[in-house]
């Protein structure tokens, strides 16, 4: 017969590690890419612009660049809003009114917005056992309205969204207001799980936190950011956290 403190080292031992599961949305739980693709293809076709492979590479390269730089605090969110396609438009000499375009691909994000496979199962899933939160870089006029677009908004205990509070990730100051939203949790019970090694992996490794890398394009990681654990499908997420 065992003794009652073997039964409550057995107890123990069977607790999840973690309490709180913080998720990056773009290219973790929403397919931004294809959402991107379709709203750049929505408005230069507005434009009378016929949108082509090579006009969506330049356009992306150039949104990488500039978001690149805004998490080394070269530029600011407000300058991301039409700088992208101001770049873009100069490029092709086209010639459209960069702010029009701007506010329409915003907008455009909304109603293209769709989740990853599983990525609603998998929530609904967690939801049960754990505090949820989403921790987003995106800009405050579209991320919330996407997330109730794709139903998953109210999943969530706490919603962090970098342009509203004038924080991104990495920044600890980003990590900081999280932490007071969620009352401040112990670091070791929190884990965030994201695509971006810099902005998600990265942030979180200086914040002491655990981090999930969601490699869902199986990249070979060349940097020395190093993970907790990496993935390449939603699903294997649980058995990470269970």
């Amino acid at each position: 017969m065992r003794s009652d403190w073997c039964f409550f080292l057995d107890r123990k031992n069977m607790e999840k590690k973690y309490k709180w599961l913080l998720f990056d949305a773009d290219n973790t739980l929403l397919d931004f890419s294809k959402a991107a693709r379709k709203s750049f293809d929505c408005v230069l076709t507005a434009e009378g612009i016929e949108p082509t492979q090579e006009h969506w590479d330049s356009y992306d390269a150039i949104n990488e660049r500039l978001w690149g730089m805004l998490e080394k605090g070269t530029i600011t969110k407000e300058k991301i809003r039409t700088e992208r396609f101001r770049l873009f438009l100069e490029k092709w000499s086209f010639d459209v009114d960069y702010t029009k375009v701007s506010k329409e691909y915003l907008a455009q994000l909304i109603p293209q917005s769709t989740l990853f496979d599983g990525a609603l199962e998998l929530l609904n899933d967690l939801k049960a056992h754990f505090l949820l939160g989403i921790v987003t870089n995106g800009l405050k006029e579209v991320q919330r309205p996407r997330l109730r677009q794709v139903g998953i908004y109210d999943l969530f205990d706490v919603v962090v969204v970098s342009d509203e509070i004038g924080s991104f990730k990495p920044n600890a100051a980003f990590f900081d207001h999280t932490f007071e939203e969620m009352k401040y949790p112990l670091k070791e019970s929190v884990i965030i799980i994201g695509d971006n090694l810099n902005s998600d992996i990265l942030g979180g490794m200086n914040y002491g936190i655990d981090t999930c890398w969601f490699n869902f394009n199986k990249n070979i990681n060349k940097t020395a950011i190093v993970p907790t654990y990496e993935i390449s499908e939603l699903k294997q997420f649980k058995s990470v956290v269970f």
